[in-house]
């Protein structure tokens, strides 16, 4: 009885099977790299905006020391 599948048919399909794999492989590792790259910048940008926010915290406690200082004083009243 001859095979259901010739033997150079299976054979392709094993190899079209083995290169699909192994793009999918790829693929996953390339999207995975990249969500990584993704949350580092964005990590970055983020301590990026923390330090201007206490720049600006900064300078406006300098300049605006009257309003700071009211602000304290009603945070102290509250508790």
């Amino acid at each position: 009885m001859p095979p259901a599948i010739p033997n150079d048919d299976l054979g392709l399909l094993i190899t079209l099977s083995i290169c699909i794999t192994l793009v999918v492989l790829l693929a996953t590792a390339m999207f995975t790299w990249m969500i990584m790259r993704q949350n580092l910048r964005s990590q970055e940008i983020s301590e990026r905006v923390a330090g201007i926010a206490e720049r600006l915290d900064v300078r406006l406690r300098r300049q605006y020391a009257d309003i700071d200082r009211e602000l304290q004083d009603s945070r102290d009243a509250l508790q």
